[in-house]
């Protein structure tokens, strides 16, 4: 594996690749996420694929810059990554915001994007089937709502780092994720000492909230109508339960040119790397070995 700082898009990433000769993956973590998410995944891929793993700008170890947390700007600098690499064109597997960045990629770079792999259900935050279902002339005071809620939350600090993963442990079991050795090192990545020698989490909150601001207005139609390399949806089990997520989805799906829908059981939404590593990843890798252009409605996969 190598590690190194890659500077793109007025932004230094950090990035690690596992050079092999094939075609190449790269993978894009959720909001507030690191590239050590991947850990459990890169077993799976690494024998046949060249794979690069990144934390977006404002995550991880990457330059946490004051502005610039959009989706254009990040799929800017994947390319940014994929040019300072050498890689003409590339699979990307996202999770959450990763997914997000994917779509994007896909609709403006097409290319450069073999396929996406979307783990964890897009939708947009307002609209019909948005997370946030309310009339237009309503979305200006939710949003002043959302910023004041937001505005309440902070990021904890706690006295070492053994505290910190004892507590990240019990929030992950109250949420029914079983708590597990990917699970730690990707909280021990995740960690950053303070001045005063104390700890939080790498990725500050200000950024996630400048991210929000972006994704609040985006509308991913206007993606996947752009879209023509194969798609894979991966939502969540407990998502595809959801009426309004089923019907985003399937809507998404009659804009694309080829597509299937996938679920792993038990997955939670941005989690499924870390529950079922193997699962997620013989998932993606039948959807690599069946990338011929075809569409699967959602239910029919």
């Amino acid at each position: 594996m190598e590690n190194m700082r890659v500077k793109v898009n007025g932004a230094e990433l950090e990035v690690n690749r596992y050079p092999r000769n094939g075609e190449t993956i790269v993978f894009l973590h959720f909001s507030g996420g690191n590239l050590a998410q991947w850990n459990g995944i890169v077993p799976y891929f690494r024998d046949k694929y060249q794979l690069v793993t990144l934390d977006i700008r404002g995550h991880g170890k990457s330059e946490k810059l004051e502005n610039g947390y959009t989706l254009d700007n990040m799929a800017l600098d994947v390319i940014g990554v994929m040019d300072q690499l050498g890689i003409d064109k590339a699979h990307i597997v996202g999770s959450s915001l990763g997914g997000e960045i994917a779509a994007n990629l896909a609709a403006n770079f097409p290319e450069r994007i073999q396929s996406i792999v979307a783990e964890g259900a897009i939708q947009n935050y307002f609209g019909k089937n948005g997370v946030c279902n309310i009339s237009d002339e309503d979305i200006p005071n939710k949003k002043i709502e959302l910023r004041a809620n937001r505005a309440k939350r902070v990021n904890p600090v706690f006295d070492s780092i053994a505290n910190k993963l004892e507590m990240s442990r019990q929030s992950y079991e109250q949420g029914g994720i079983a708590w597990n050795q990917r699970i730690e090192e990707f909280e021990l990545y995740d960690s950053l000492e303070t001045e005063d020698g104390r700890y939080t989490s790498i990725c500050p909150k200000w950024v996630i909230d400048k991210y929000v601001e972006d994704y609040f207005d985006v509308k991913f139609e206007k993606y996947f109508e752009k879209i023509s390399c194969p798609v894979l949806l991966l939502p969540s089990e407990e998502e595809w339960k959801s009426e309004g997520v089923k019907a985003s989805i399937e809507h998404y799906q009659r804009l694309l040119k080829s597509s299937r829908v996938g679920i792993i059981p038990g997955g939670a939404h941005a989690y499924v790397a870390f529950q079922y590593p193997q699962e997620l990843s013989s998932e993606i890798l039948e959807f690599f070995r069946n990338l011929v252009p075809k569409v699967t409605m959602a239910g029919k996969n």
